[in-house]
């Protein structure tokens, strides 16, 4: 049966595990955050609702606006490991950029910039997913009132959704739980089963590229070729064949 492959992306604690428990409509992600916070880890979650089969990659994005040189590479393998399992399960068929409904930070650019512009090169559906908004007496009036700041920031989506994410709510809130249920799916039910497309894959040259992208975030680039090969080999596990690739694309400042 035909499985679409999301993937989910944002910050810890703007409420990704919840959106995998609201879409599966059962708990299926622990919301307590992991050990694990490197860059571009990610879970993976079957679910299956309306008939339909995901795998939802819950990934972790950046926790500051740049990266240090290890977390810089080490995101630089997790993406790879990432594209590479994706590609086995049939591509990217859409991605999920959850946020908290508030400001826009250098972070959440960044994190837009990681996933959207480099991992998936401008080529998979983008829904912009607002957690938090139970207060509100319109949810989707949020958007109405800050949209223009997206637009600012060019942060550019094929879609949105201001939901609520906490089940642990009664009353009026909890109906809000059900109707952010019923939005979440139906948009991601329209960027994939309802498209003929199907998911992307990185192809050929996709690591150098990305690689030389994600050099924006590094703060300097004054390690040398042999130290970037002791960090992959040593704290990563990389290898030493392959981190002698990595550190070449690394040290690569070609405009090709």
């Amino acid at each position: 049966m035909d499985t679409k492959n999301i993937v989910l992306f944002g910050e810890s604690g703007v409420g990704k595990s919840s959106i995998v428990n609201l879409m599966a409509g059962e708990q299926r992600a622990l919301t307590s955050p992991g050990m694990e916070r490197c860059t571009m880890h990610w879970t993976e979650y079957p679910i299956r609702f309306g008939g339909r089969n995901y795998n939802v990659f819950d990934t972790i994005g950046l926790e500051e606006p740049e990266l240090g040189m290890e977390e810089y590479l080490k995101t630089i393998l997790n993406a790879r490991n990432l594209i590479m399992e994706l590609e086995k399960k049939g591509g990217i068929d859409l991605i999920l950029f959850c946020m908290r409904a508030g400001r826009v930070t250098a972070t959440v650019q960044n994190n837009y910039r990681l996933f959207y512009e480099w991992l998936c090169e401008k080529k998979v559906p983008i829904v912009l997913v607002l957690t938090g908004l139970e207060r509100e007496t319109k949810m989707e009036d949020w958007w109405a009132r800050n949209k223009f700041t997206f637009d600012k920031q060019m942060i550019v989506v094929d879609d949105h959704a201001c939901i609520t994410a906490a089940n642990n709510l009664a009353g009026r809130h909890q109906l809000l739980y059900e109707e952010s249920r019923k939005l979440v799916r139906s948009l991601v039910k329209k960027h994939t089963y309802d498209t003929s497309e199907g998911g992307w894959k990185a192809g050929y040259g996709w690591l150098k590229r990305f690689v030389r992208s994600l050099k924006e975030l590094l703060l300097g680039d004054s390690m040398e070729k042999k130290d970037i090969v002791t960090v992959l080999t040593t704290r990563c596990g990389v290898p030493r064949e392959a981190a002698l690739t990595l550190a070449t694309y690394v040290k690569d400042d070609s405009r090709q």
